[in-house]
């Protein structure tokens, strides 16, 4: 009878281990949370590096690894280190759990904007405009996309992904300008002129919109209205444009 008697720790163990095993893994994925929180703190504590072991580590403790929060969270802390490798790589493995996700091509945008792959950069903002249209992330995005454009001298999309910030914030002010720059560039100078004018009447003290209106009118030859948006803009601080003043408004 003893070798039936031998089997009997064997038989609790195997019932311990399946009544506790939900349990064990229910403790497993609230240790993994909590060290998401303390990831999530670390990172807007500017803690990078404790933020990114906390982050690893849910990784390690998070059995089901199907989390794209995660991987996108360790991505951003990577950018922030100046690991753009490691940062994409991330993203990466966040779009193969969810490929749908607006907050990863957000964020993958941004660290292909840090290292001036422009051209992957706007396909990923381009995605979150597809993905979540009528969203600040969006708007975001149009904002970047008019920078990438404005930046490598493509004026006339620029303008057109700052149209569409401005249907989000007709009153920003910086945009407008922007666009108007653009327009500027493009030799639509009477477009140029009206968003100075708009940009102006929401901020007039808007140093380089003045400046910028100014050499506008000089170029459709309307030099009384041009030395005098040349002149304000000198006396709110745009210095080399004393040029210009010489050049045209001194009799």
């Amino acid at each position: 009878m003893e070798h039936k008697n031998a089997f009997k720790p064997l038989l609790i163990f195997f019932i311990a281990a399946a009544i506790l095993a939900p349990w064990s893994k229910a403790l497993a994925q609230k240790t993994a949370s909590e060290f998401m929180e303390v990831g999530i703190k670390n990172y807007k504590e500017k803690k990078y590096a404790k933020a990114l072991e906390a982050f690893t580590k849910t990784i390690e403790l998070d059995s089901n690894k199907s989390k794209t929060d995660i991987y996108i969270y360790r991505g951003i802390v990577h950018d922030a280190m100046n690991n753009f490798g490691l940062a994409i790589a991330d993203f990466n493995m966040a779009q193969t759990i969810d490929s749908n996700d607006v907050f990863l091509y957000v964020e993958r945008a941004k660290t292909f904007y840090n290292i001036r792959n422009h051209e992957a950069a706007c396909k990923d903002f381009l995605k979150v405009t597809v993905l979540n249209p009528n969203s600040k992330d969006a708007e975001e995005a149009w904002r970047f996309l008019g920078k990438i454009k404005q930046s490598i001298k493509d004026y006339k999309n620029a303008v057109n992904y700052y149209t569409r910030v401005l249907r989000f914030a007709p009153k920003d002010y910086e945009v407008l300008f922007k666009r108007g720059e653009c327009k500027f560039f493009l030799n639509d100078y009477k477009g140029a002129i009206k968003d100075f004018d708009l940009c102006i009447d929401i901020s007039n003290e808007y140093q380089f919109a003045f400046a910028l209106r100014g050499e506008a009118k000089l170029k459709i030859e309307d030099k009384e209205g041009a030395c005098k948006d040349l002149n304000k803009a000198y006396k709110l601080g745009v210095m080399d444009i004393l040029g210009l003043i010489n050049e045209n408004c001194k009799k």
